[in-house]
């Protein structure tokens, strides 16, 4: 037991594009989110990516967060934003490239 937590300190983690969650996400997201989707797919696709280059945690945060940034300020809050978002973070548990990620919310957005 001793030694396979010894050995599981050995494993490298995945690479982050950047250390902190906002960071994280920003750069996920200008490295990976195609421009020019409708909003709800954006939304799906941003949370996936988030989550497959960050984490889970991170990406339900950043949509979380982007809807409150929109409520207090200029944008326009939408639960279903939110469920779009957490669409992704499902959708990046099965696949892991950008265009099954996107494939992958086409096909949920088909559903909801």
């Amino acid at each position: 037991m001793l030694l396979a937590v010894f050995l599981a300190g050995c494993t490298a983690a995945p690479e982050r594009p950047a250390r902190s969650t906002v960071g994280c996400a920003e750069a996920a997201l200008a490295q990976h989110l195609p421009q020019g989707l409708p909003d709800k797919l954006a939304h799906c696709v941003a949370g996936g990516v988030i989550a497959r280059d960050c984490s889970p945690t991170e990406a339900h945060l950043a949509g979380l967060g982007k809807e409150l940034r929109d409520a207090f300020g200029p944008g326009d809050a939408e639960w279903s934003d939110w469920r779009a978002a957490r669409a992704g973070v499902r959708c990046a548990r099965d696949h892991a490239d950008d265009a099954a990620i996107v494939e992958c919310c086409k096909a949920t957005e088909a559903n909801q």
